[in-house]
């Protein structure tokens, strides 16, 4: 997907924090929603709808219905014996590090418009909601890979 869908972001989204984390909820909002331009005729970043778009494609098409977290678990981590989640279990939560921000860092997503670019960062314009462990657990494709440097060097040195 080269970023030309026309959905890089939920178009006039009041959905709460706790929605953007349901799968289902954003998969419905996407489905439903006019595309901001004719899909394949412009280009426009889908920063966090990529995943979600993406995601959705390989559960409706893998036989066994899994989510992009769980294929990636199955077909991808437990072969090159690495640990990478797009959902982290709440039994790793402990071993997480958290995201430090700089100041620079935080102007640049604390956007006052209201560009298309702030909506496709929304609701997660702040990088502090990805310190909450529910976030973790969420499964973000485009945003929320959790591993660590071990087990990227495995997953890339079977490829």
């Amino acid at each position: 997907m080269p970023h030309r869908a026309g959905l890089p972001a939920l178009r006039n989204s009041n959905m709460s924090i706790r929605e953007y984390l349901d799968w289902y909820s954003v998969i419905y909002k996407l489905e439903k929603q006019e595309p901001y331009w004719v899909p394949g005729t412009q280009h426009g970043y889908h920063a966090y709808t990529y995943g979600w778009l993406a995601g959705e494609l390989v559960r409706r098409v893998d036989i066994k219905k899994r989510t992009l977290g769980q294929f990636i678990t199955d077909e991808i981590a437990k072969p090159t014996q690495s640990e990478f989640y797009i959902g982290l279990p709440g039994d790793y939560e402990s071993r997480v590090s958290p995201i430090v921000t700089k100041a620079l860092e935080k102007q640049m997503f604390n956007l006052t418009t209201d560009s298309l670019f702030q909506q496709t960062l929304l609701p997660f314009s702040e990088l502090n909601y990805f310190n909450d462990p529910i976030v973790h657990q969420a499964e973000i494709p485009a945003a929320n890979g959790i591993t660590n440097a071990r087990s990227i060097a495995r997953i890339y040195a079977s490829l």
